[in-house]
This record gives C-alpha cells, structure tokens and sequence, in this order.
C-alpha cells in the first residue's frame, strides 16, 4: 500500500493565504494525475470548505476525533474537482487543540490514507497541534507575504517549530527544561536559536548530534505570496540566508504567487483559481511551485 506524502502550510496568524496555496496547490497536484487530500487542520475553525463551494460538509474531523466514524478516511469527503478530497476540522471551534490520544490516533492515520498527497491547511494559532503537524509533514511550507509583519509572523512560527522540534527530541529533564527557559527567551546570552545549539554541543554532543539529526529532517519550504513587484520575490532567497544564520535550518524556496485582485473573486465563488483564471501568472506560478514540490527543485536564483 502507498503512503501518502504529507505536505504541511504553515507561516503564523491569518491572512497570508495558506488556504488558497492548499488548495490551488491541490489542484495543481491533481492536474498532473495525483490523488490528492486536503486536510483543514485549523481547529479554530476551518473554512477551507467554502472555496470549494461546500456550505455544510457531512462529516468532519470530530467525528473521527470522537469516534463517530472508525477511520479518517471516511471522514474525507468528495469535492468537484477529479482526483481531490477533503478532510475538514471541526466548524464550530469545538477543539482548539487536540489532547494527546487524538494527536497520536490523528497522526497514525494521516499516513495511511489512501492519496499520493496529503496537504494540511494548518490554523493561525501556535498551539501543540499545530505545530506538530508542521513537524509530522515530510515536508513543511512556510508562507509569507513582503511585509513586515508577515516576515516577523513567519519567524516566530518557525522558530515555534524549531523548539517544539528539541523539546520533543530532549530526553534528559535539565536538557528540556534549557530549551524551555530560551523558548520564554529567559536566557538572555542565547538570542538565536543556533546559540542553543551550539551550547549544547559544548554541554552534551551526544544530545546535540540528536538535535541536528531533528533539524536535518525538518527542511522547510518558502513560498511568498501577494508579490506585487519583480525585486519583492528575491526576498525569498533573504529568507534562506536567514534561517541559515539564525537557525542553522537548509530551507528551499519553492517561488512566488503575485498579487490579483481575481483572488478574491474566486474566493467569493467558491471556486478553485486554477479553474477560474487557468491562463494567469498566478496559476502559472503555482503549478510551477507544484511541479519543483513533486520534483525536489526549488527556484532558481537570477545570479545563477
């Protein structure tokens, strides 16, 4: 049996339009002959439904999470695009956060559903469950927007990942508790992430060559959206260097999604942008992002 690859779209609060990447992502996906799942993971209160023009799904994540439905696969329902289907989260906010049985059962079966991809639309909200999933995924997409706000939302989100990631890998109580008390920035000596790493190294390397096996496997995606200048989407390769610097993370920039006002039309008509507008630089774009997800490529730099 196939495993489904686990594509997860993270980047801090709402608004950057991780939703849309999902779904057009999917779509994109489906048009080169994948099956894709959508999974809505944002517990808070998912919407992921209504762009595709479903007003009131059947079923839902609770009713796996609750035991109405045996396995995650028939929480999954058919949407109008061939080759796609979706998992929705809970509609009336009913799990803002999963306790751990869910967690492990949710995680167990998310693996075995039956699709080539699996991409997870993650919440705004840095909770455990969030932040897990982005982990759980093979690989995680971090988007953003050219703003400032939407940098800074990014890189508390990552460095949210990056902690949660050591805390989970730390065996030793002195150990997890030092990645505590920098988490709650409570150590004042180590301002980036990397510092801690590198303290480690000298306290414990067996710990630490623990750690870098965490932070190898994690390999984040960037992808800005809602660029509306050329000399906006190098930004991208800005955000490589600083993870280099910061946390020591090898991260890919998968390309860019410019702005068009159209989004928000295909959007209100609960319709995939790739079907509305399929001749557009937007849709260029993301099936350009879709196709170096399948592939291993990430965009090219203009300096070669």
């Amino acid at each position: 049996m196939r495993e489904a690859r686990l594509l997860a779209i993270g980047g801090g609060k709402g608004g950057s339009g991780k939703s849309f990447l999902a779904l057009n992502m999917g779509v994109a996906l489906t048009e080169r002959g994948k099956e894709v799942v959508l999974f809505d993971a944002d517990l808070g209160g998912a919407n992921l439904h209504t762009m595709l023009g479903i007003t009131f799904p059947p079923v839902t994540l609770e009713d796996f999470l609750l035991q109405r439905l045996k396995a995650l696969r028939e929480a999954s329902i058919e949407t109008p695009v061939k080759g796609l289907r979706l998992i929705t989260g809970p509609i009336l906010s009913l799990l803002s956060n999963l306790k751990y049985r869910q967690k492990r059962k949710l995680f167990r079966s998310l693996k075995s559903l039956e699709a080539d991809y699996v991409i997870i639309d993650l919440g705004a909200n840095l909770v455990s469950s969030t932040l897990d999933l982005f982990l759980l995924a093979d690989r995680g997409l971090l988007l953003l927007t050219p703003e400032p706000t939407s940098i800074e939302n990014a890189y508390r989100f990552l460095r949210g990942v990056y902690f949660r990631g050591l805390s989970s890998a730390a065996t030793e109580r002195s150990i997890k508790r030092l990645v505590e008390r920098v988490m709650e920035h409570l150590e004042p000596e180590l301002r980036a992430p990397l510092d801690l790493l590198r303290k480690l190294e000298a306290l414990d390397g067996t710990t630490a060559s623990r750690f870098r096996e965490v932070l190898k496997a994690l390999r984040p995606c960037v992808v800005l959206n809602q660029v509306k200048k050329r000399e906006e989407a190098t930004l991208g390769f800005s955000v490589k260097t600083l993870c280099r610097k910061y946390f020591g993370l090898e991260v890919s920039y998968l390309g860019y999604i410019p702005y068009d006002p159209k989004v928000s039309y295909s959007v209100e008509k609960g319709r995939p942008f790739l079907w509305e507008y399929p001749t557009t630089e937007v849709s260029r774009c993301i099936r350009e992002i879709a196709h170096r997800i399948q592939t291993g490529r990430e965009m090219p730099h203009p300096q070669g």
